[in-house]
């Protein structure tokens, strides 16, 4: 399904291709849910695509059906490992070898990064090495939820590309294509809920994603009445990680803008259920550990213990803001 808001960055990056002033290290960034990565993919294929037209990649050059397929020799994505809670140096070595080499096809190669900020130390100074001095014809496209935690020597050597969530109307009209099945109150909480990030929106409502994110509120409001963390929680939380470790960043989010008087209409029902007076830096650090909770949700980490211990440390800043 095709992202309407992406359109006009789509056009401005097809014309810095074509004038040869595209940096060769775009930094794609924004919140999570706007399509950062379907931008970051538009952008490898028209990069590869050896027929390109109207500003697109054609689709059928061999290029782009090796693409597609997976299978393309100058495309080298990087991600978290699945055994893995960060990128290892080792991924970004094998990139920058790769991207030295003579294309295979056409005369581009290009390599992927996604969730950037997930590098280690060395990953990171292995790729600063290769952006100090890239190779030619070589793109580098990152892609970052929280550009800040990047060390500023590999910011300030890339490009940067800000995704922002699109208006609301245009938002609203393309959750109602994409989630018909729901009505337009429902899309509009979902849509609160996000950040206005249309993408996270469709993610809350798709299988019963918006009822489970209630189920878990209830059971954060549960452990600030005092209930037991193991009581709280069932197998759904396990066996949908992903899901629960978004409605903890959500419920997080929330809580923090509630705290500084951000709420918008959707969300002061919700919010005004929600303990107050809470130490706002230990509220952001539960908000991070849930993003990176959430990277790491198709790993082999353990997921009850990491949920759980997320649950423990929710309560002990509860009994800490009610003891003062």
């Amino acid at each position: 399904m095709s992202l309407p808001w992406l359109s006009d960055l789509q056009t401005r990056l097809d014309a810095a291709l074509h004038e040869q002033r595209l940096g060769h290290a775009p930094l794609i960034t924004g919140p999570q849910g706007v399509g950062k990565q379907q931008l970051a993919e538009w952008l490898v294929a028209r990069i590869l695509c050896l027929e390109p037209g109207s500003g697109q990649a054609c689709g059928q050059c061999r290029s782009c059906q090796l693409l597609a397929s997976a299978s393309h020799p100058d495309f080298f994505p990087v991600a978290i490992p699945e055994d893995k809670k960060e990128i290892p140096v080792d991924a970004i070595r094998s990139l920058s070898q790769n991207l030295v080499l003579t294309p295979s096809i056409g005369t581009h190669r290009v390599g992927l990064i996604e969730v950037a900020e997930a590098m280690n130390i060395n990953a990171a100074n292995a790729l600063l090495k290769t952006l100090e001095e890239p190779a030619d014809n070589a793109w580098l496209v990152l892609v970052s939820h929280q550009p800040g935690r990047l060390p500023a020597t590999i910011r300030s050597r890339c490009q940067p590309i800000t995704v922002h969530p699109p208006a609301r109307e245009l938002a609203l009209q393309w959750l109602a294509d994409a989630c018909p099945g729901f009505d337009a109150s429902k899309r509009l909480q979902a849509l609160s809920l996000s950040a206005e990030a249309p993408l996270a929106a469709r993610e809350l409502l798709e299988d019963d994603g918006l009822e489970f994110g209630l189920e878990i509120l209830e059971a954060l409001q549960a452990v600030a009445r005092g209930h037991p963390v193991t009581s709280v929680a069932n197998d759904r939380w396990w066996q949908s990680p992903e899901q629960t470790w978004r409605w903890l960043a959500v419920w997080s989010r929330v809580m923090m803008r509630h705290a500084h008087g951000f709420d918008s209409d959707e969300q002061q029902p919700i919010a005004q259920k929600l303990p107050s007076g809470l130490d706002q830096r230990a509220l952001a650090e539960l908000w991070q550990q849930a993003l990176s909770g959430r990277a790491m949700a198709s790993s082999t980490v353990r997921q009850d213990l990491f949920v759980t211990k997320w649950l423990l440390e929710w309560e002990a800043m509860i009994h800490r803001g009610n003891s003062t």
